[in-house]
């Protein structure tokens, strides 16, 4: 029988930290949203006359496409934001073909540009095409073989679609047509997976009762614990791949922290508060192909982009 690896990353003194800069913010319930031409560089933001404009109210996930759109889900209001980072454009989708969204929750996108989404309210997963677009369900109309899907990642080579599916306490694992081709047992006191992200081949879990990120095998093995010195209990992480580096949320100070594979500690950004670039509960983390970091804060209504400060 194996021996199960703790993978402890322990922060090392680096002489060149990495710094990130408040770019601009996405929705929120005080009525911000982002400018017009939202690649300026000032972090300006418009303040709307509406309670809601552009209708986020409790965002979950997002991601972005090859098009440079933002997509964002939104349980509020049962729906998925596509603002257009080029031109300044905004649509809602609330329905995926002829089916209402109910729970919207997870996001990725594939090599191709294409956009899947998971439904914890239809136990659906739908797929949008490269112009963002509708195209399909991986199920059948009346299969059920998620109860409530929440985070979803690709596998390297975008053959395997992982799903979280809290209910059952699983990851499961598809194909690209929505056939099982396996499933992860998660360990019983691993309860309601929270993110998910995969890691030269492996599937990293953060559980949101423990707040714990462990490690699995393709297979289902459990390869270890993943931990980062100083973070006792990260609320939300993601794996910059072109950079080999992840970015944790640290809710004890509010910052999100950044660690390269050896552990070492690169630097940290953020700041709590209930400002237009402050965050009080960082909910889910994504880094798009450009290195933009998206910082999702579910209760204050609003998803805060962050970018890597240029060295002098």
């Amino acid at each position: 029988m194996g021996v199960l690896l703790v993978v402890a990353l322990a922060s090392a003194q680096v002489p060149d930290t990495i710094e990130f800069q408040y770019r601009y913010t996405f929705g929120s319930k005080l009525g911000i949203h982002p400018p017009k031409i939202l690649h300026s560089k000032s972090a300006k933001v418009i303040l709307g006359e509406s309670d809601r404009p552009y209708g986020l109210l409790l965002p979950v996930a997002v991601v972005t496409d090859h098009s440079h759109r933002v997509w964002i889900t939104d349980r509020g209001t049962s729906s998925l934001h596509v603002f257009d980072r080029t031109t300044g454009a905004y649509h809602e989708i609330r329905k995926a073909g002829d089916v209402p969204l109910q729970q919207p929750a997870g996001l990725t996108a594939d090599a191709q540009g294409r956009i899947y989404l998971t439904d914890s309210g239809t136990g659906g997963i739908y797929v949008f095409d490269e112009q963002g677009e509708y195209d399909r369900q991986l199920f059948k109309r009346g299969e059920k073989v998620l109860e409530s899907p929440t985070a979803i990642a690709l596998s390297e080579d975008g053959r395997t679609i992982y799903v979280a599916d809290p209910p059952k306490n699983v990851i499961v694992e598809l194909n690209r047509e929505g056939e099982v081709d396996g499933t992860i047992k998660l360990p019983t006191e691993f309860a309601a997976p929270a993110a998910l992200s995969v890691v030269s081949n492996q599937i990293y879990v953060l559980e949101n009762r423990q707040h714990k990120v462990e490690i699995f095998s393709p297979g289902g093995r459990l390869r270890g614990e993943l931990k980062w010195d100083g973070i006792q209990s990260p609320s939300a992480f993601t794996y910059d791949p072109a950079h080999h580096r992840f970015l944790v949320s640290n809710p004890r100070w509010t910052v999100i922290q950044i660690f390269n594979q050896e552990g070492q500690n690169l630097g940290a950004f953020g700041q709590g508060g209930d400002g237009v670039d402050q965050m009080r509960d960082v909910d889910f983390l994504y880094v798009d192909p450009e290195g933009l970091v998206y910082v999702v804060d579910s209760h204050q209504g609003k998803v805060i982009v962050f970018a890597e400060a240029q060295r002098r």
